[in-house]
């Protein structure tokens, strides 16, 4: 899509379908920019576009399966509405803290995007009201999806969530207990906090999500910056002796392609090495070692293995010329969120990953 010069060119734009249940126009709305008559549109639709779907798929969609409706209070912000509800005091932090967050269209200082929305979520209004507190939606959050930064407020249970390329992995709050609860370092960051919220339900699987096609980017403009439109070019593994080490903290996701089960999903390894190398995982599925019904799922052909909040995952395949008995290529994480959408992966689609 190209920049937004006319009414039909911002229509088109609104229209545009982020997820299966989001599409762009909720997130165009903002009363700063409606009251103030300031233009709330990106300069840069198709990089708006893209953040806001990973945004949307990887986290705003699961908790809507999981928790019900979501309300969108702020979404998208251009630069002039971001800069005037900074200057003017009206709960904007500054551009620069901005970009690859409210401002969706430009990267951040480390040349990477993201998107955030403030959300307000109606079974969190009623359990605060109830007694319980944010941060057991935080800790939630924290446990099952690859948010990059959540920041509570005291009114309504309202909550900026935010998606990036690298993300932080961390949990502020302006609302009581103040400050920060947990951020990479920390002694509480890993592990399960299940105990911090018993009477929340389990994720939501949404597996079933009408796919929805990736943008087509522009070039980027920054010298020296390749364009996220152009080819881009997958390592293959020909170590050895392969290690694999977390890259995010987030959970393990794990799904395998066989000549039956097109996507069967595993959801109790514990890191990377395991999903990969371990006995029940990728090297055990093709030596046939785990404990399935390989008659029902059929020959195990391919295996993808991600790390949640990544920007990379891995696909794995049988060679019996390697030590493992497996090979190795990454896979871009935009890609891997179009398999999980169509809840398949065709071989000549993970192939290329190998150079076939």
């Amino acid at each position: 899509m190209s920049s937004i010069t006319s009414y039909d060119r911002l229509e088109d734009l609104g229209r545009v379908r982020l997820s299966r249940n989001f599409f762009m126009r909720e997130f165009l709305y903002s009363e700063i920019a409606a009251w103030h008559g300031l233009r709330n549109v990106p300069d840069n639709p198709e990089r708006a576009i893209e953040a806001g779907r990973m945004l949307c798929q990887q986290l705003l969609e699961p908790l809507q399966a999981t928790f019900g409706r979501i309300h969108v209070r702020s979404g998208y912000r251009s630069p002039e509405v971001n800069k005037f509800g900074n200057e003017n005091k009206l709960n904007c932090a500054s551009n620069e803290k901005n970009f690859g967050r409210h401002i969706w269209d430009y990267p951040d200082e480390r040349g990477r995007y993201g998107a955030m929305a403030c959300i307000v979520i109606p079974w969190l209004v009623d359990y605060i009201e109830k007694g319980g507190s944010w941060t057991a939606m935080a800790w939630w959050i924290h446990d099952h999806l690859p948010y990059s930064s959540l920041y509570f407020f005291p009114r309504q249970g309202a909550f900026n969530i935010g998606w990036h390329e690298l993300p932080e992995r961390r949990i502020d709050s302006y609302s009581a207990p103040k400050g920060c609860l947990t951020r990479q370092g920390m002694e509480n960051h890993q592990g399960s906090h299940r105990g911090e919220y018993p009477e929340f339900p389990q994720l939501v699987s949404i597996s079933s999500e009408k796919h929805v096609p990736p943008a087509n980017l522009v070039a980027d403009p920054r010298p020296g910056v390749e364009s996220r439109s152009s080819p881009t070019k997958h390592s293959v593994s020909t170590q050895k002796t392969l290690s694999f080490s977390p890259q995010t903290g987030g959970a393990i996701n794990y799904r395998a392609i066989h000549t039956r089960n097109l996507w069967r999903k595993v959801g109790n390894h514990t890191s990377l090495e395991k999903a990969i190398l371990g006995k029940d995982g990728a090297v055990g599925l093709f030596a046939r070692k785990v404990r399935i019904d390989y008659a029902k799922h059929g020959d195990p052909l391919y295996v993808l293995v991600w790390e949640g909040g990544a920007d990379k995952g891995f696909v794995i395949r049988p060679d019996s010329n390697s030590p493992e008995g497996i090979r190795v290529a990454s896979v871009p994480m935009h890609d891997i969120q179009d398999f999980e959408s169509r809840g398949q992966a065709s071989q000549r689609a993970l192939d290329k990953y190998f150079g076939a």
